[in-house]
């Protein structure tokens, strides 16, 4: 092979394997092409598994070597021994049959048929010639094994230097198919949490438009992803939502006319998720209870239990507000005090419920004849 046959094949490797996704095919096609290409009989891909385990992944050559070999498993330990073993041949290893002393032992293996040539550079049936597979990282992540050179001899430099080319190309496929895996798992992780998260969440461009909910998010806002999906997220908010950054609290108008209240959370999606550069993730967590009940606690803290008025402390604080105003503006102001008579009278003869529904009643009276900016309260008792 010429160098410019070897390059454009190396060449349309490095295609095939950014192209594909299916590891142990593109594995089956480095494998072929060894045999193929560079003069072997038979080529034998092992990839390193869970379990510090090795797995024969892809076989070329007589189909008696990929029923033989195709799948088995064996101990990484024992290709460790061997590679640490073995004769260094560039980026290769090379174990002559006369030194093995066991170091093949469990490593899966075969031995083609037929008698070996008594030349000094002869391939005997047992030698055995190795690329170790290595990540980025220099970690072993498998191992590419040859045998049965066409024409009976070790292979020279040329050989051994595109033997090492192809075995890269292996490694790349195998580190290419694992950060595959990587980003699919990653994203169907992220697409999982997305979809079934109990709180709202959207994605959005940096401009605000709505990209992407979930069914947290529908329910919330009472709009469908359909309705939802392409429009500034500006639409959904009033114009004097108070906007802290990444952070704060809003409330959304549902088409019935219902009111909910969100505490927003803003996070940017750094640029290359395969979602789109620039996102925003937007969580929207639904504190509309938490708001009622504050403004519940809130309102009981300042009003009459029973008649729903201002209680005393409120009171005061308006009076005190209202004559500052007063001596600033000079003005006169006139509080009327109202007690009712014979008050104990009526909840020892008629009962404690007929005398609070008599105090609501006159609140309620007081309050609906009194101007909007006067203040009906309840002082205390009756």
């Amino acid at each position: 092979m010429s160098e410019t046959q070897a390059a454009e094949l190396l060449a349309q490797l490095a295609r095939r394997i950014t192209a594909s996704l299916d590891l142990r095919e593109t594995l089956q096609v480095v494998a072929q092409a060894v045999v193929d290409q560079l003069g072997f009989g038979a080529a034998v891909v092992n990839l390193c598994q869970p379990g510090d385990l090795c797995e024969v992944a892809a076989v070329a050559g007589p189909d008696e070597v990929g029923q033989a070999l195709l799948g088995t498993r064996a101990p990484m330990a024992n290709f460790r021994r061997l590679l640490d073993g073995c004769e260094p041949w560039g980026e290769l290893r090379f174990l002559d049959h006369r030194k093995d002393n066991g170091l093949s032992r469990g490593v899966a293996a075969w031995s083609p048929p037929g008698e070996p040539r008594d030349e000094p550079d002869a391939w005997h049936p047992e030698d055995i010639l190795l690329a170790p597979l290595y990540a980025p990282d220099q970690t072993l992540i498998g191992v590419l094994s040859v045998d049965i050179p066409v024409d009976g001899r070790r292979p020279g430099p040329a050989r051994r230097r595109l033997l090492e080319q192809f075995a890269a190309h292996a490694a790349l496929a195998i580190e290419h198919s694992r950060v595959h895996t990587l980003v699919a798992d990653s994203e169907q992780l992220f697409r999982t949490m997305f979809d079934c998260s109990p709180i709202a969440i959207a994605l959005m461009t940096e401009d605000q438009r709505i990209t992407r909910v979930n069914e947290a998010c529908e329910r919330l806002l009472g709009r469908g992803a359909a309705e939802l999906v392409g429009r500034p997220a500006g639409e959904l908010v009033p114009d004097d939502a108070e906007d802290d950054g990444d952070q704060y609290e809003v409330h959304f108008t549902r088409p019935d006319g219902s009111e909910v209240w969100g505490r927003v959370n803003r996070a940017s999606l750094a640029a290359g998720v395969r979602a789109g550069p620039g996102l925003m993730l937007t969580q929207i967590e639904d504190i509309t209870l938490l708001r009622t009940m504050q403004a519940r606690f809130a309102h009981a803290a300042t009003h009459d239990q029973l008649t729903g008025l201002p209680n005393r402390g409120l009171v005061l604080d308006r009076l005190t507000e209202v004559l500052a105003d007063a001596e600033k503006s000079k003005r006169r102001v006139a509080m009327l005090f109202c007690d009712v008579d014979h008050f104990k009278e009526i909840n020892d003869t008629l009962g404690h419920a007929a005398g609070d529904q008599l105090l609501t009643e006159i609140g309620r009276n007081l309050a609906s004849t009194a101007r909007h900016r006067d203040i009906v309260g309840r002082f205390g008792g009756d």
